[in-house]
Order: structure tokens, then C-alpha cells, then sequence
């Protein structure tokens, strides 16, 4: 029996139909929620990104006697990318001034010179701050993000804040399986029709 061409269409459409791509799941973490990120890296697990905003909250405070400075480390997938990094902030309670900055670089360990990023935040300004625009794009690899400078004045200050990772595909990206189901299914039909029409007996 020959496959028709309508019929290979109708199996690649049925397949697109069944078989769906899988969706994003960016990382929404919160400590509130999951608990206090480390001071310092290393971290115990690296979050792994997806396309999408992923975002890392939470609350820092530098008090006289106590200090909670937060870090974290990420992974970007083969595939992925990071275009766009911020850093919001609302600031609780303050004396005159307060700075908290970070260092971004390779790798979820303890950095040292040379860095991909460093960043200073005045806590009395404006929210959000864009952040390591001079390391962007970020491609696939391991990263960390730490508190590395903060001060505080009359009193000291506590801010809650939102991480902000956004993260594209790749124009090289691993095609979704159901592209791959579908183009292989389309390839199929047409062959087995190549090959039963070449098996049908010659009647000239």
C-alpha cells in the first residue's frame, strides 16, 4: 500500500497536536519561603535557569552587631543565555546612608581578582538598578553572584530585594523534542512511500 502525501501530512499534524513542548519553568526563589541564602560562596546548590525572568528575593540589613549579607550561585544551561541582570530594592530602615555591593564572576566559589562584575547600590537611590551591564550576555556555565562591600551610617539599614535574571534561548539551541518528533515523523512517511512505490511491480 502507498503512503499518499496528504496521509504524511496528517501524521505530522496529529504528532504537532499530541506532543507539545515542554514550557519554561523559570526559578521563582524566596527566603521567606525556602530559607536564608548563604553569607559567602560557595553555595550548597547552584539554581539552574530557565527562559524566562527567574528571580532570588529576599532581605539584607547591616545593624549595629549584626550583619546578613546574602549570595547565591546560578547555572545557565547549553542553550540559554543571559541578557538582562537587576537588582530591586525597597529599603525598610536606614540612618544617613548605606552601600551594599556585589561581585559577579565564574564558577560557585570564593572570587578573586580578576572578576567579571562588580557593582556598588546606593540604598537611598533609585530601584531597580540594572546590573553587570559590561559581563552581559552570560552563556552557559556556572556563576555566583556575593555581598562583597557593605557600610552603614546612624543606625544602619534593612532592605528587602528581588534578583531579576533574564534568560533567552540561543539562536543554536537544542530544537524542543516535538520538532524533532514531528520532522522525523514527515521523514518517515515520505520514505516509506518512496519505498513502496519503488517496490511496485512494473506493468509497462
Amino acid at each position: 500500500m502507498r503512503v499518499s502525501l496528504p496521509a504524511t501530512f496528517v501524521v505530522m499534524l496529529l504528532v504537532t497536536v499530541w506532543v507539545s513542548p515542554a514550557a519554561a519553568t523559570p526559578i521563582s526563589y524566596s527566603e521567606s519561603v525556602s530559607g536564608d541564602l548563604v553569607a559567602a560562596l560557595p553555595a550548597p546548590t547552584a539554581f539552574i535557569l530557565d527562559v524566562g525572568v527567574n528571580t532570588v528575593s529576599g532581605t539584607s540589613h547591616d545593624d549595629p552587631g549584626s550583619l546578613d549579607p546574602d549570595s547565591f550561585a546560578f547555572t545557565v544551561p547549553v542553550g540559554m543565555v543571559v541578557t538582562n541582570v537587576s537588582f530591586a530594592f525597597v529599603r525598610t530602615m536606614g540612618g544617613a546612608t548605606g552601600h551594599i555591593g556585589f561581585t559577579l564572576d565564574n564558577g560557585n566559589t570564593l572570587f578573586g581578582p580578576p572578576v567579571l562584575g562588580q557593582q556598588l547600590i546606593d540604598l537611598f537611590g533609585a530601584s531597580p538598578v540594572v546590573m553587570f551591564a559590561s559581563a552581559l550576555p552570560l552563556s552557559a556555565g556556572i556563576y555566583g553572584i556575593t555581598t562583597s562591600v557593605v557600610d552603614q551610617s546612624g543606625g544602619g539599614w534593612t532592605a528587602d530585594y528581588t534578583w531579576s535574571l533574564t534568560v533567552a534561548p540561543t539562536a543554536t539551541s537544542v530544537p524542543e523534542p516535538a520538532s524533532l518528533v514531528l520532522l522525523s515523523s514527515g521523514l518517515i512517511g515520505a520514505g516509506a512511500g518512496r519505498w513502496r512505490t519503488r517496490r511496485k511491480p512494473w506493468s509497462g
